[in-house]
């Protein structure tokens, strides 16, 4: 009778043992969707190697012949802490679908013979948990494929941070060129003023003039030249490389040019495949699986083993206890499991119609910037490089002064300027419609956005590569 008595207890504490055997791995966050699909869509995918206390440079980018919109993006996904602290939100959300799959421990109850009373024990299972397994973890999974998509709708919108940020960092940059430029013109016209005032040939009106305009140039170079490094600042800060103060130069690329897809088609990717449509798409299943598990979430049922000594020997005793609903239908939690369907119904719909506003206010706005700067480029640059020419040759002959020159070649320069401007603009407006779609766009040659060589996008740089900024 012994053996038996303790060959019970054996068998329920082996019951006990398994649920302590959780292999420590399964919780670690696995993020190769995530950088799979954020490659696909940007270029770019995450670092294995980075980490909070460094600057991870992979060898697929390289700054020494100057920094690109699509290394910078690459930066900004290793390196980035804020996306770097998010990535930790699929580690929980992995954690929740592990623990939606745990069975219940069973219980155990042993009650020790005293005197005349005998031994008994029993053994309970919680079997309605069992039944409700599959339910749980089928909504824990789609929590974790909802927050998977978020993670790469957070990559597409840092990518398209970064996109704007380098944008407006070469344009300080082209500022600062074209206002050294101005500058230097504007002096030179205020020292050909006092030369002729001097000789007689101006006026105190024209000369003040001159100064004037001069002393606005200076004015111009030294505010481009202290707007150049906050620009820089915020893409650094961007990239997560603060505190690596390696000298940045961003590289001459020509604007993109028109998308090869039409809109209707850019629409209707948009509200299909962007990562925070297929988020909300998932909501509405984890939605699905909390109904379920309301409706039936009031059922307690426990399969019971029970046993007691007799005079010679103990008898198992199957049981159960089942909970019997006649205060109680979980009637609130099924009412509230609704509403939140509900919601995740109409967040569905509230995303697909801002995607769908995006896609088209992007398409619109790159339309429009593509026809200021195709305008600018064709037709008014080209008049006034003519214009500057024909001054040149006219004075040349004798027939125009040097003031018109300069005053021509002062136009040229703001020309460029604004072309600076305009490009900006047209890279920015790509920027955004790439984040509306959800993926890079390949233009109507058949190449992507300017930036790299499509043909070898991660081309390895052998001269860096590694940990830096330690």
């Amino acid at each position: 009778m012994k053996f038996r008595r303790w060959s019970a207890v054996l068998v329920a504490l082996a019951l006990l043992a398994p649920a302590g055997c959780l292999d420590s791995h399964a919780l670690t966050p696995d993020t190769a969707a995530v950088s799979d699909s954020l490659r696909e869509r940007t270029g770019a995918g995450l670092c294995t190697d980075s980490g909070p206390d460094r600057v991870f440079v992979p060898n697929t980018v390289s700054i020494a012949d100057g920094l690109t919109a699509d290394a910078a993006v690459q930066l900004a996904l290793c390196n980035n802490a804020a996306f770097q602290d998010l990535l930790l939100d699929l580690g929980l959300a992995r954690a929740d679908v592990v623990q939606a799959g745990l069975l219940p421990n069973p219980e155990v109850l042993y009650s020790f013979p005293v005197g005349p009373r005998a031994f008994s024990y029993a053994v309970d299972l919680p079997v309605d948990v069992i039944l409700l397994r599959p339910v749980r973890v089928r909504g824990a999974a789609a929590e974790e494929e909802r927050a998977r998509e978020r993670l790469v709708q957070a990559g597409l919108d840092l990518a398209r941070d970064v996109r704007l940020a380098h944008a407006d960092w070469a344009l300080a940059r082209d500022r600062l060129r074209v206002a050294e430029e101005s500058l230097k013109l504007r002096d030179r016209i205020a020292r050909l003023t006092t030369d002729r005032f001097n000789a007689g040939d101006a006026t105190p009106l024209e000369v003040s003039t001159a100064r004037a305009d001069s002393l606005r140039g200076k004015q111009e170079a030294t505010r481009a030249a202290n707007d150049l490094p906050i620009f820089e600042e915020k893409l650094r800060n961007l990239m997560g490389i603060g505190a690596w103060r390696v000298e940045l130069v961003p590289q001459s690329v020509d604007p993109p040019d028109e998308p090869a897809e039409d809109l209707e088609a850019l629409v209707a990717e948009a509200v299909t495949a962007r990562p925070d449509v297929r988020a909300a798409e998932r909501f509405i299943a984890a939605a699905d699986a909390r109904v379920q598990i309301a409706r039936l979430g009031w059922i307690r049922f426990f399969g019971i083993a029970d046993a007691t000594s007799g005079p010679s020997d103990h008898n198992l005793a199957p049981q159960f206890r089942v909970t019997v609903p006649i205060f109680s239908g979980n009637q609130g939690a099924i009412s509230r499991a609704g509403v939140e369907h509900e919601r995740a119904v109409r967040q569905l719909r509230t995303v697909r119609d801002r995607a769908i506003l995006e896609v088209r206010q992007a398409y619109a706005q790159h339309a429009q910037a593509a026809a200021d700067y195709q305008k600018w480029t064709e037709e008014i640059r080209p008049a006034v490089e003519e214009a500057v020419r024909r001054a040149q040759a006219t004075y040349e002959k004798g027939g125009a002064s040097l003031v018109l020159v300069l005053e021509t070649s002062r136009q040229l320069i703001d020309t460029r300027a604004r072309e600076a401007q305009l490009r900006a603009d047209l890279t920015r407006a790509w920027a955004e419609l790439e984040r509306a779609v959800g993926r890079r766009m390949q233009t109507t040659d058949g190449d992507f956005a300017a930036g790299r060589d499509a043909d070898n996008p991660e081309s390895p740089s052998p001269k860096r590569g590694g940990k830096n900024g330690k």
